[in-house]
């Protein structure tokens, strides 16, 4: 009999252990989601999403159309391996996974595929994908699966409302008549930006046109076509125009700066400017 008792004990330690731990889940992440803005959310979840699930390699991309999607944030440079922009419907078997809202597990081991994956849907439909990679083995299971359900139905509401904001950020702070953000819209961007790629969630780099005698409203219609839609243009510093280029370090920010002087602009990259 005293056998059974101290069994039962235990089972019963273990469930209240169980319903501690997942207590205590919930309450880390609303507490750490509430620290960000709205602009910080989709940089510093996927640093969150790398501490709950034990991954120190996630990736968190936006689905642009029913074809592609772009990153958006990554904690490690092998978060970062499928690139900038993905096809991922072509990527069968995750995608298939996801299109009915399961948890992606690479049990196969494919290289070309994360080790698990989890998507934010709304109106049934894919609006980012969230990629762990450098999982051991023994936790691509059905558990942690269903961990990462738990975790991504507490935070969905969080991402898609800043996904929305990234959307609209520039037509609300578009100065009047012009493709350029206003300068404390664009300032405020900027910061978030790099203080993301301070924390290596990020890769991006700032550059200052050289207007000249010219102004920024002419000059910004002109570099238009030489830069990215996923790229920002602003005023700070008074009337000076620069270009934030996301997903760029240094080196292939070059390639644009070459560009834009064939057009007949030279640009600085600017270092900690804010």
């Amino acid at each position: 009999m005293r056998a059974k008792e101290l069994q039962m004990k235990m089972e019963s330690r273990l469930q209240l252990d169980k319903y501690k731990d997942s207590l205590d889940t919930v309450y880390e992440i609303m507490a750490r989601l509430n620290r960000y803005t709205t602009e910080q959310m989709l940089f510093y979840t996927a640093r969150l999403l790398a501490d709950l699930m034990h991954s120190e390699d996630v990736a968190i991309y936006t689905v642009v159309n029913k074809t592609y999607a772009r990153l958006f944030s990554a904690t490690s440079p092998e978060a970062r391996k499928l690139g900038n922009s993905i096809k991922y419907p072509a990527m069968e078997d995750m995608y298939q996974d996801l299109q009915d809202g399961k948890i992606y597990l690479n049990t196969a081991g494919d290289e070309n595929l994360p080790l698990m994956a989890g998507a934010v849907y709304a109106d049934e439909r894919i609006q980012l994908l969230l990629m762990f990679w450098g999982i051991p083995s023994r936790n691509i299971t059905s558990i942690e699966a269903n961990r990462l359900t738990v975790i991504i139905t507490l935070i969905q509401n969080s991402l898609l409302r800043a996904k929305r904001c990234m959307v609209s950020f520039r037509k609300q702070n578009y100065m009047e008549g012009s493709n350029v953000l206003n300068e404390e819209a664009f300032t405020a961007l900027v910061k978030t930006f790099l203080d993301a790629k301070s924390n290596g969630l990020a890769e991006c780099t700032l550059l200052e046109i050289n207007l000249g005698y010219e102004d920024y409203e002419p000059v910004s219609r002109k570099l238009a076509c030489d830069i990215r839609q996923t790229d920002y243009m602003g005023i700070m510093d008074g009337r000076k125009l620069y270009i934030l280029l996301t997903n760029t370090d240094p080196k292939n920010a070059e390639v644009v700066q070459k560009r834009l002087q064939k057009i007949g602009y030279r640009s600085t990259i600017k270092e900690n400017t804010i």
